[in-house]
């Protein structure tokens, strides 16, 4: 029950942030009251009180304490806290988002993720919301994020292997297999890559690729039994 009153808190709290900013535009008219407004505005994204500073420190040390004691209901009601101070103080964000995201809460972190990637333009931000996205079967928008993810650092291969899965289930094999290409390019000699290839080769029905790849891997580990099983089963004269 917890996981769901810390998102509706989450909720709450941002909805209580837009009412109080549309209520306060509709009933000021003058340009003085408009300037106040536009205060405000700044202050929920700005300005913080020292006080208030300090308060989300505290709150913060507390919270990440509360984690490695695996006491993470306590812990997300730190961040909630923190975030009714401060709705886009991004390490607070992160780490409740990474947090759903253990928690299998896809929704509630693809919605933390998207907000960090737009205020952070950062590829583990994109990363992370590509695999929200994925495990909610979005994949268009899966396939975006890790685009943009590779687009910001192309020097991890398994951003092109999570790239490649949602190509995959979206039945583009042909860039899923782009995909894995690059992502063997940066690791020659892995294993879960060259067997990847292999049957996504075989599915296409091309077992003459899906052989070269897994007697790469044969070359590597000449005694490999799942490499040796699987070139036997492509030999079979029922394939």
């Amino acid at each position: 029950m917890w996981t769901y009153l810390a998102i509706f808190l989450s909720v709450a709290l941002l909805a209580g942030v837009f009412t109080r900013r549309y209520v306060l535009f509709s009933s000021l008219s003058s340009k003085k009251e408009e300037e106040e407004v536009d205060d405000v505005i700044e202050h929920d994204k700005r300005r913080i009180s020292k006080e208030d500073r300090e308060k989300i420190e505290t709150l913060l040390k507390r919270g990440e304490a509360l984690l490695k004691t695996g006491k993470d209901e306590e812990a997300v009601k730190c961040f909630v806290q923190i975030l009714s101070i401060d709705p886009s103080h991004a390490e607070t964000q992160n780490k409740l988002a990474v947090l759903y995201l253990q928690k299998q809460m896809f929704g509630a972190a693809a919605a933390l993720f998207k907000q960090l990637s737009e205020t952070s333009p950062d590829p583990v931000h994109f990363s992370h919301l590509g695999l929200a996205l994925f495990s909610q079967s979005d994949f268009e928008n899966a396939k975006t994020a890790y685009q943009k993810a590779l687009e910001l650092d192309s020097s991890r291969p398994q951003r092109f292997v999570s790239l490649s899965h949602v190509y995959r289930a979206l039945g583009q094999l042909h860039h899923a297999i782009v995909a894995l290409n690059k992502a063997l390019e940066l690791e020659e000699e892995n294993f879960e890559f060259l067997f990847l290839l292999a049957d996504l080769h075989t599915e296409l029905q091309k077992p003459t690729h899906a052989k070269y790849f897994l007697n790469r891997v044969l070359e590597i580990d000449p005694k490999n039994p799942d490499a040796k099983k699987l070139l036997k089963e492509l030999d079979s004269p029922d394939l």
